[in-house]
């Protein structure tokens, strides 16, 4: 019984549902993504009466419960169990491939393009951002000499990979050559549930970084882990908000090259390193 409240409060309140529309509201606001107000209730109630597409509503709340299972201090389901992450993994990426059902589906080629184009960089971004952060975790807490150097390596292949997974910056849609987007033939309830689904995901992503990449260190206070990692979210939606209204929208080949030429080989890096210095050092 212990165990299901437990899990009922880590899934709901912290660090679930509510911890996550908090940090996502958050970042909407740092980054001025677009989310109208209300879109994502109106969205889920339209689900329930059959006016809209149940994947995006399904693919939402997925993104809001996927964050229940990593390890944010003071969670009870804070130990980073490899069961807890490998099913916050199953969730998430669940939900971005449900969220691209509805554009993959569309009879207009417009959208059928842009969710392409969405769906390609989201995955190859987030291979590597996994990758990295995967290397990066398997370092544990330790902090010794021989193991900083894949950890900063990981973190950079990640931090590469971020916005290309996120389609961010230059890496984003390109409203010119497809107007609308993948939403362009969804419904009004439609359209807004799936932008507050990417939202959520987006905020999902950005929380990977500190909690993944600089796991809970003994004798650090939870409550200073916790600001670390919100502020580290934060200031990660800073910097979106830098390069969505900064840079130049690149083709799907230029980004994919970006992705796979540069930023996976320093992933991979890392984890050789990573070995070597274990193994030898």
């Amino acid at each position: 019984m212990n165990t299901l409240i437990q899990q009922l409060i880590a899934a709901l309140l912290y660090p679930g549902v509510l911890t996550t529309m908090l940090l996502t509201l958050a970042v909407i606001g740092i980054t001025k993504l677009h989310a109208p107000g209300g879109g994502l209730s109106r969205g889920l109630l339209a689900a329930l009466r059959g006016k809209t597409s149940l994947s995006l509503a399904i693919a939402a709340l997925l993104g809001l419960i996927a964050p229940a299972f990593l390890p944010w201090a003071g969670s009870p389901l804070a130990t980073p169990r490899l069961g807890q992450l490998w099913l916050a993994w199953a969730l998430l990426e669940t939900s971005f491939m449900l969220a691209l059902m509805p554009g993959l589906q569309s009879l207009a080629a417009s959208s059928v393009r842009a969710a392409m184009r969405e769906a390609q960089l989201s995955s190859a971004g987030r291979i590597v951002l996994w990758l990295a952060l995967g290397v990066a975790l398997w370092t544990g807490d330790n902090w010794q000499w021989n193991i900083v150097p894949a950890r900063v390596l990981a973190l950079i292949a990640a931090a590469m990979a971020l916005p290309v997974a996120l389609g961010w910056g230059p890496f984003a849609h390109d409203w010119s050559l497809t107007p609308g987007g993948p939403e362009a033939e969804l419904n009004r309830a439609s359209a807004e549930l799936a932008q507050w689904g990417r939202a959520i995901r987006a905020t999902v992503l950005l929380t990977l970084i500190p909690l993944l990449g600089f796991p809970i260190t003994a004798g650090l206070h939870w409550s200073l882990h916790i600001a670390l990692s919100v502020a580290t979210t934060l200031a990660l939606a800073g910097v979106g908000r830098y390069i969505n209204g900064s840079t130049v929208r690149q083709p799907l080949n230029e980004s994919l090259r970006w992705c796979y030429t540069r930023a996976l080989p320093v992933a991979l890096l890392s984890g050789i390193v990573l070995v070597v210095m274990q193994r030898w050092m």
